[in-house]
């Protein structure tokens, strides 16, 4: 399958910033299951450069812009062929020990819903591979999805208490459930193509578990299911905040900042 990917990220600042620093992690992963075709990133000011690859495989790209006020529009896009292969994940250029991603934070805390959830997805023979599948599903159903009843901040443990949550509470639960039972798990930022009912898209998030003998494994349980030719990775790190595709610093900034987000994604075979 051939996608093609808008995605703008636009930030409005009400008065001058003194300097500001993005750190971009844009460009989509380099893996067996998706073959970049064409892809640019641009932003509207400040001159984007290249940086480094960093250890998990993502090209890192840096702006850097000087007494700057008004709007600063960052645009991603591009054409990719995509592979279904089962939600496995292969051909990642990263140099990570699996092990590293069994590691807690704020967001993925266990906490007794944690531990419940854990339990209802056991199986009786204890293979691994079908309990991941299991918890996948366990979660899928532990809260419900509701656009907006979260924010960036919302810890798993919170989505669990209020019992909603979007794509990102999903990925939190099933990435704490998955490590409470030392699998390592981590959370992915990418895009799915998906028809909506307002013909809009967003960003999506799901979660790759690391599961002996198969590598890393993509699940999605907000949708009950693993990754297939749909889905287009960008980037991953331990939870919602380390695996954010755009970071940023302002020095000396006392005004406020307004964020918009555009995304476009059609198949275009």
């Amino acid at each position: 399958m051939k996608i093609k990917i808008t995605h703008s990220t636009t930030y409005k600042y009400n008065s001058i910033v003194p300097k500001l620093i993005q750190s971009l992690k844009l460009y989509p992963s380099i893996c067996n299951n998706q073959e970049i075709i064409e892809w640019d990133t641009s932003s509207s000011s400040g001159k984007i450069i290249e940086s480094h690859l960093d250890s998990l495989g993502h090209r890192v790209q840096n702006i850097y812009v000087n007494n700057f006020s008004g709007q600063l529009k960052i645009t991603s896009n591009g054409i990719l062929k995509t592979k279904n292969l089962s939600g496995i994940v292969k051909g990642l250029k990263e140099k990570v020990n699996p092990l590293c991603f069994l590691r807690e934070t704020d967001l993925t805390k266990p906490c007794k819903k944690i531990e419940k959830i854990s339990k209802d997805a056991e199986v009786k023979n204890k293979d691994k591979i079908e309990f991941a599948h299991k918890l996948n599903l366990v979660v899928s159903n532990s809260i419900e999805y509701v656009s907006g009843s979260t924010t960036t901040s919302t810890s798993s443990q919170e989505a669990l208490k209020q019992k909603k949550g979007v794509c990102q509470d999903f990925a939190h639960i099933l990435i704490s459930a998955a490590r409470l039972n030392k699998l390592p798990a981590r959370y992915i930022n990418g895009f799915l193509l998906e028809e909506t009912k307002s013909g809009e898209n967003t960003t999506h998030a799901w979660v790759e578990i690391f599961l002996k003998n198969l590598g890393w494994v993509a699940f999605d349980p907000s949708h009950k299911k693993c990754i297939d030719e749909k889905y287009i990775r960008i980037s991953t790190g331990f939870d919602f905040l380390d695996a954010s595709t755009i970071k940023g610093v302002k020095t000396n900034y006392e005004g406020e900042e307004y964020l918009d987000t555009k995304v476009n994604i059609e198949n275009c075979q």
